[in-house]
């Protein structure tokens, strides 16, 4: 290992453990000495571990561009993390301007967002628990950001999906957070099903899990590309909110506002965007798969703009707001549009991350300074009857909610049926060990 591969290493690591090591030693305190550790004591360990993971990303920003050194782009092969017969999880790691982005962008957003919660969460009976998960979030995108591998990525993107849904229902004296979380859960599990099935299938069909081995994807079997490339977008699909899983973002902002403005108006909610830019040499091949999700996008832009447009609550104007923009940076991605994709993520990213810090002062503003009316929209001059149907779809969201419970009611009464015989069959083996003589 050279000199350069030897000081990515030690970045890498820095910046992948600092904030989860942090926030371990800060829950250790508590469990450990039985009393809650003071605010102070937290945040300093947080930031401690949130600043050294920003300082780590950018030195390996520096060192892969060449700004430091010679450069280095492409694999950091740190060995195997698991090999079980002829499967094997690669400790591979990639570094170019996707990646380092990423890196970049997450570390910034998160340590920002420790800042403004410092003072935004002071005296809430969750302060600790809302550091740890932010220290484990951290650590998760570092991961996601320069995994090589597929089966790397996969754990970052738990880690993430894991802290996300437990910020959901943060405020756990409140009833509707905590089911608005488990919404939230299901989906992920369900979308998260789809891309362990792409990491399976890709290594069957191309032997590695590394995301070198997608370059392959043109040897694929077109009906291979296309069904990989399908399982891959769901996940994506499910992750970023869009059609037709888009229901679950309503409920996410229950959480506190410094946890809606970093996982869904920043970073988390790019996550998906990230996957597919990441397998694009399988969306490539796979144009019916691009297809489809330039419709999904350009129909989520739509169906996020018109609720948007009627919500009364800050929180939730941006957040569809933030599913618009997410949409149509997933028509450009597969559209091929990468380099404008990568930019309107990063710029998406930081607009909303402010967005959300300011909604509270924004509201405070609004009602210190006035606003003037505003003019009757076009559909109310042109159509007064068609746009107060079109509002009393919007401000019920169009009933996603309901119409994908419906579309699932009949598997999960067949789910319901099977495991009801499963318990009968169980109680049954069990009568019948009990009553076999000694």
């Amino acid at each position: 290992m050279s000199g350069l591969e030897l000081a990515l290493a030690v970045a890498l690591l820095l910046a992948v453990t600092a904030p989860g090591l942090a926030s371990i030693a800060a829950g250790l305190w508590f469990s450990t000495r039985g009393v809650r550790p003071g605010e102070r004591f937290v945040v300093r360990a947080t930031a401690v571990g949130l600043f050294l993971s920003f300082l780590a990303s950018a030195a390996t920003a520096l060192l892969a561009s060449g700004w430091i050194g010679s450069g280095y782009v492409g694999e950091l092969d740190l060995g195997s993390w698991l090999r079980v017969g002829g499967y094997e999880v690669p400790a591979v790691f990639l570094f170019d301007r996707v990646a380092l982005a990423f890196s970049l962008l997450a570390a910034a957003i998160t340590a920002l967002v420790a800042q403004f919660s410092r003072r935004y969460l002071h005296r809430e009976p969750g302060f600790l628990r809302f550091f740890v998960l932010l220290g484990m979030f951290a650590s998760g995108t570092q991961l996601v950001a320069f995994a090589g591998a597929l089966d790397v990525m996969f754990a970052g993107w738990e880690l993430m999906g894991i802290s996300s849904a437990l910020f959901i229902g943060f405020f756990l004296e409140r009833p509707e957070p905590l089911r608005s979380s488990v919404r939230a859960f299901a989906t992920y599990r369900l979308c998260d099903a789809g891309f362990l099935l792409a990491i399976v299938s890709t290594h069957e069909l191309l032997g590695s899990t590394r995301l070198a081995a997608l370059e392959a994807a043109p040897l694929l079997a077109p009906s291979a590309a296309t069904a990989i490339a399908s399982l891959f977008l769901l996940s994506a699909l499910g992750k970023s909110a869009q059609l037709p899983f888009s229901g679950w973002l309503a409920r996410a902002i229950e959480g506190p506002t410094p946890s809606s403005a970093l996982f869904y108006g920043s970073v988390s909610i790019h996550t998906g965007l990230f996957l597919l830019l990441r397998v694009w040499p399988l969306l490539e091949v796979a144009p019916l798969v691009r297809w489809v999700g330039i419709a999904l996008g350009l129909a989520t832009a739509l169906y996020a703009t018109a609720i948007a447009r009627v919500h009364a609550d800050a929180k939730g104007v941006l957040a569809h707001a933030t599913l618009a923009q997410v949409g149509l940076i997933l028509a450009e991605i597969c559209a091929g549009w990468i380099e404008l994709a990568l930019l309107h993520l990063v710029g998406h990213a930081l607009l909303r991350v402010w967005q959300y810090l300011r909604a509270p002062n924004a509201i405070h503003d609004a009602h210190r300074t006035g606003r003037e009316r505003a003019r009757a929209p076009w559909l109310t001059r042109l159509s007064p009857r068609l746009a107060l149907r079109l509002y009393g779809a919007t401000i019920h969201r169009f009933r996603l909610d309901e119409r994908v419970d419906a579309c699932l009611a009949p598997l999960l009464a067949l789910v319901r049926k099977l495991d009801g015989w499963e318990q009968r069959y169980r109680r049954r083996l069990s009568l019948d060990r009990e009553e076999e003589p000694r």
